[in-house]
């Protein structure tokens, strides 16, 4: 082994022993307690289940890249006023809770909603929840692969006589085709590892496989079942990301800053009405929840606002917001620590394994390992470490991906020039190359702690009555009857919101970069 790929595996010991200790043994622990009972996948039920799981992600992913490609390729082509505003505030759904997202879905198209469609027992409403979220990715990936795309070969192809959608047909979209795929790729595993949407929207009927694994091992204690149930799910979870990071190595070219055009009849009357579409489907529910948490059955009120501030209410406002803050804090400090060193850890190597293994925490739930937690970990399982555990496993690799394309990017002969006139490795590290990558390190730091402000398949399992959050918070209120319930719930959605959008403003700046 060169001494280069040694002293990158040194740097990233640390993040593979956690990721041991938090992913790969929690897992064995939860598949060697149940048994490898595979007959569980004879059972109709089940295999009903798995087949509704894979259905919903695969509409979710058609729908994203019908909506999202042609989008995309738009805007690598043409000047749309606030461009960059628009892809930078398409991260926010992205970031949003679970729960805000299923809340605003509901105020908009629950039996009381407001646009007076009851979808609540239609499987419409969960792909729209999906959609929510994935959209933007598709978008904001499918862009980065359009725009690699050299603009010469589209204009030889129009120059011979092909109309614009033949061009992007038979030109570019080859040509970005590997990108685009391992958007879809992401969009179709984040789709069928969705927890909170299926378990909120879904129901009985339209429930998935990560509600099923849920229900068997918090209420019904039949570990068997649910261990046959994971390892299923990791075989379809291992394959996706492995085609993504084959998609991943494919992509190739380089964006190149340019003028674009203002588009003009045909593609302008597309871009817009995607533009809107794609804002609708994104934004909607966000303005539903806001609008929600101050409109009552007789008009406008504090009321839901001023029910959160009741010094009776159970748990207290202050409660779950101090919980909601420290939880991320701390969970930001591990991430970054862990994170941080992956990615050192993977540039220094220049291999690919250390990049593929920092991609394991998006293969396995979070219910999947919070319960292997509980099994493996008994004496910690009141312990709030155990907790930022849980949430940094989440959130780390976040940091990592933002990370280490910013580091491979960075040009070694700066360096060498540094260390010519006689600056120690620490101090080039310093002086070149931290502010060289702090814009993507702190662009993956915002993701990371909006990301964990909302997290709730880890907390509903580990968590205890003091440790509420406001994601278990908009939860409890949301299984009570009552307006009141409802407006409070809507209330606190807003309130993560907010502060989602406040640290992901204070973090990024507004000037970061992330991937």
């Amino acid at each position: 082994m060169n001494p280069r790929r040694r002293s990158g595996l040194l740097l990233a010991l640390p993040a593979l022993l956690f990721l041991a200790a938090f992913l790969l043994l929690p897992l064995l622990r939860v598949l060697r307690e149940g048994g490898l009972r595979l007959g569980v996948w004879a059972d109709p039920y089940f295999l009903g289940r798995l087949g509704w799981t894979l259905t919903q992600a695969l509409l979710t992913t058609v729908l994203a890249a019908v909506l999202g490609g042609p989008l995309a390729y738009l805007l690598s082509r043409y000047r749309l006023p606030g461009q960059d505003l628009l892809l930078r505030v398409l991260l926010l759904p992205f970031v949003t809770p679970t729960l805000v997202a299923a809340l605003g879905l509901s105020s908009l198209f629950g039996p009381h909603g407001l646009t007076h469609l009851d979808l609540s027992d239609t499987p419409a409403l969960l792909i729209l929840g999906n959609l929510f979220f994935n959209l933007p990715l598709m978008v904001r990936l499918a862009h980065a692969g359009f725009v690699r795309v050299p603009p010469m070969l589209v204009g030889a192809a129009r120059s011979l006589g092909a109309s614009g959608a033949r061009a992007a047909w038979e030109v570019a979209v080859p040509l970005a085709l590997p990108g685009v795929l391992a958007g879809m790729v992401l969009v179709f595993l984040y789709s069928a590892l969705s927890f909170g949407l299926p378990l909120v929207l879904g129901g009985e009927r339209y429930g998935t496989l990560e509600v099923e694994i849920y229900t068997l091992t918090a209420y019904e204690l039949r570990l068997p079942e649910a261990s046959a149930l994971i390892l299923g799910q990791l075989v379809f979870t291992v394959a996706a990301i492995l085609l993504y990071t084959r998609l991943n190595r494919a992509v190739s070219g380089v964006a190149l800053a340019r003028a674009l055009p203002r588009p003009r009849g045909g593609p302008a009357l597309t871009l817009y009405l995607l533009t809107a579409v794609t804002l609708l489907i994104c934004f909607g529910p966000l303005l539903a929840v806001a609008l929600r948490s101050v409109l009552g059955p007789a008009g406008l009120t504090t009321g839901f606002w001023s029910g959160l501030l009741d010094p009776d209410s159970d748990p207290s406002l202050g409660l779950m917001l101090g919980n909601t803050l420290r939880f991320g804090l701390y969970t930001l400090a591990a991430a970054l620590l862990v994170g941080g060193l992956h990615a050192l850890g993977a540039a220094r190597a220049r291999g690919r394994t250390l990049d593929v293994l920092s991609l394991l925490p998006l293969m396995v739930s979070p219910i999947s390992l919070s319960v292997g937690y509980l099994l493996l970990y008994p004496a910690l399982r009141a312990e709030v470490p155990l907790l930022i555990a849980a949430y940094t496993l989440l959130a780390y690799p976040l940091i990592t991906r933002s990370l280490l394309p910013a580091l491979r990017a960075v040009p070694p002969r700066l360096l060498e020039a540094s260390r010519s006139l006689g600056a120690s490795g620490l101090e080039a590290w310093r002086t070149v190359t931290l502010p060289l990558v702090l814009p993507a390190l702190r662009g993956g730091a915002a993701l990371a702690l909006a990301t964990v402000l909302g997290e709730f398949a880890a907390t509903l399992v580990l968590t205890r009555p003091e440790w509420s959050t406001l994601s278990t918070g908009i939860y409890e209120r949301l299984g009570r009857p009552g307006a009141q319930n409802l407006g409070e719930a809507c209330a606190l959605a807003t309130l993560l919101m907010l502060l989602a959008l406040l640290c992901f403003t204070v973090l990024d700046g507004g000037k970061g970069e992330v991937t």
